[in-house]
């Protein structure tokens, strides 16, 4: 039994994703999808019992967090700046055309990946290590719910298993994080930790007629000077 459970879980669909748009942090909105979609992760969710929630202050991340906990009055959803999409600079709101951008290229307008990397890094260590160590010690694992985007997932994740600090499970692998997905970290009391689950997205298979964003526009940046 971990110590900590965190489940990330990358907001619903908008219609800057159906259309292609790189989004960052423009602050965009749930599209009908979306909301159909939060809340069947809201269903598929329901039996957990979430001691902290924690959302990207951007509206289609909070909104599907609200969803999530709409039947949870006694929790607080922290809002946070630091689990914001990568900021895109010049090419929010440009769109992707047959894999390519439309009109304006990468430039140094965009947040590096290094300092992306790196603050999503530090929202982690403050708000799951260095909290969970005031915690006492109990028989079941702690959860916590994260509300944020596909690049703070897959950025998140993967600098955490480069610090060794975190390992996926066998069989998880890293791949593309898909509206509504949900990833799930165990950590256990001496801040190592486990993904036990990456992107999941089966609770949609299950109750979403529509066909899914299979791709994610903002994941693809590589910033100008990046490799």
């Amino acid at each position: 039994m971990p110590f900590v459970r965190v489940y990330l879980v990358r907001h619903g669909e908008t219609q800057e994703n159906r259309d292609g748009v790189f989004q960052g942090q423009l602050d965009t909105e749930l599209n009908e999808t979306g909301v159909r979609q939060a809340r069947l992760v809201a269903d598929a969710l329901r039996s957990v019992h979430f001691d902290a929630a924690y959302s990207s202050d951007l509206r289609r991340a909070l909104k599907t967090a609200e969803i999530i906990l709409a039947h949870r009055s006694d929790i607080e959803i922290r809002r946070e700046e630091a689990l914001r999409e990568r900021f895109l600079g010049s090419l929010q709101g440009t769109k992707v055309v047959a894999g390519r951008l439309e009109g304006l290229a990468v430039d140094a307008t965009v947040e590096t990946a290094d300092a992306f990397a790196a603050r999503a890094a530090r929202w982690w260590t403050r708000a799951v290590l260095q909290r969970s160590r005031a915690l006492a010690p109990r028989e079941t694992a702690y959860t916590v719910l994260v509300a944020s985007h596909g690049g703070v997932i897959g950025t998140l994740a993967r600098t955490l298993v480069g610090s060794r600090m975190v390992r996926c499970a066998p069989g998880v692998q890293i791949t593309t994080c898909r509206n509504s997905s949900v990833t799930v970290i165990d950590v256990e009391s001496d801040g190592r930790g486990t993904i036990v689950l990456y992107g999941d997205v089966e609770h949609l298979e299950r109750g979403l007629e529509e066909e899914m964003v299979e791709t994610n526009a903002d994941e693809a940046v590589v910033d100008a000077g990046d490799s």
